[in-house]
């Protein structure tokens, strides 16, 4: 009886603490592998893409052909393309140039327009259902222009019929919300308060914005946490944005951020500086990964728009348990990985290695390395 008590003690102990099992961690490649095969017409370099679950349990990892009006759907357990979406730019279903998507379901995909400040819904088939504006909010305050990029990590967000979106930064008003809500019934547009922060040259006005929208976003349920490039500090919001924690998140592998000329930036200054990147949150583990870039020297011949464009020459990805301390840091060998393109998953954490500088690069795939998480 004695023994049983105080195996139930000790249970009950370690039930107190359900992330003790990672106190410290690190990412371990794998043999697992993802390949998708693309057409002539398809580009693995892409910018928007997420991963949809439809009704029958079925996983699809879909994506927007760069450029082009088209969603693509691949199945993830076969590894092919099961269907696509190439919905018009003009006539009575068109949409215009489509920059960004969020499909909520096959009855409901939501395409904001790159060229204006109109978000349409269609469905599979390409009807355009109805169409919402977005230049100002309910207070008679002007928005700007945004997509649904998840490449940056800005993907929307729906709690109940309320679609949280963002709205682009904009140095010529007092307030310029990060994010805002769309009643996705009565198409009431509400800016939330929470200002993009300010950093060493953000005062200028000679511009609308400079790295301002070098940002993502991810929502665990209950906060948005917001991962500013130009900034070592994550921000924790509420729904609502009312309350706002700020939290230092800091890399292993350089002391401070070093910010490119807001006037005279080259494309090398955004390969070669150091600085944050994407934040993304794992449903499956309560835990967060915070991309980080080191400062770099990249080789003579190597152009900086298109390293840029893959992700970088290296990067780490730091570790944050659910209460955002630092639990570890994984630093990943140069012209690998594709930084920019990776989704979580019940297995663990895909990051592509379409990366055009990899030995093993093809144009004809998009391809990703499973990482798993190990305790040190």
């Amino acid at each position: 009886m004695n023994k049983l008590l105080i195996l139930l003690c000790f249970l009950s102990f370690i039930s107190c603490f359900p992330d003790a099992k990672y106190k410290e961690c690190s990412l371990q490649k794998t043999n697992e592998t993802l390949k998708f095969r693309l057409d002539s017409v398809t580009k693995n370099e892409i910018y928007s893409y997420s991963i949809y679950n439809d009704n029958d349990g079925k996983e699809f990892f879909v994506f927007q052909n760069q450029g082009k009006n088209t969603l693509l759907f691949y199945e993830l357990k076969k590894q092919n393309l099961a269907f696509k979406i190439d919905y018009p730019i003009e006539g009575d279903n068109g949409v215009g140039f489509g920059d960004g998507y969020y499909v909520h379901n096959l009855d409901s995909i939501y395409i904001p327009n790159g060229d204006v400040k109109v978000i349409s819904l269609i469905n599979k088939t390409c009807k355009l259902i109805d169409k919402y504006v977005y230049d100002k909010d309910r207070d008679n305050k002007s928005l700007s222009l945004f997509n649904f990029g998840a490449a940056n990590y800005k993907p929307a967000t729906v709690i109940g019929r309320t679609m949280y979106i963002y709205s682009g930064p904009n140095r010529y008003i007092e307030h310029d919300p990060v994010s805002i809500t769309l009643n996705m019934d009565t198409k009431e547009i509400k800016a939330l308060p929470f200002d993009y922060p300010e950093y060493p040259g953000s005062e200028t006005k000679l511009k609308k914005y400079g790295l301002e929208n070098t940002f993502s976003r991810c929502f665990d349920g209950k906060r948005f946490v917001y991962s500013f490039y130009y900034d070592e500090n994550i921000y924790v919001a509420t729904p609502s944005h009312d309350s706002i924690q700020m939290i230092p998140v800091k890399s292993n592998y350089f002391n401070k951020v070093k910010l490119p000329d807001e006037l005279t930036a080259s494309p090398i200054d955004f390969c070669e500086n150091a600085w944050y990147g994407n934040l993304l949150y794992d449903k499956y583990r309560d835990l967060y990964y915070r991309v980080a870039y080191p400062s770099t020297k990249i080789e003579k011949g190597i152009r900086p728009i298109e390293l840029f464009l893959y992700g970088r020459k290296n990067f780490s990805i730091i570790i944050l348990d659910k209460d955002f301390k630092k639990i570890g840091e994984t630093m990943f060998p140069d012209y690998t990985y594709n930084s920019n393109i990776m989704f979580i998953h019940e297995d663990g954490l895909y990051i592509s290695d379409s990366h055009y500088l990899n030995p093993e690069f093809s144009d004809d795939e998009l391809s990703f390395r499973l990482f798993k998480l190990i305790k040190k």
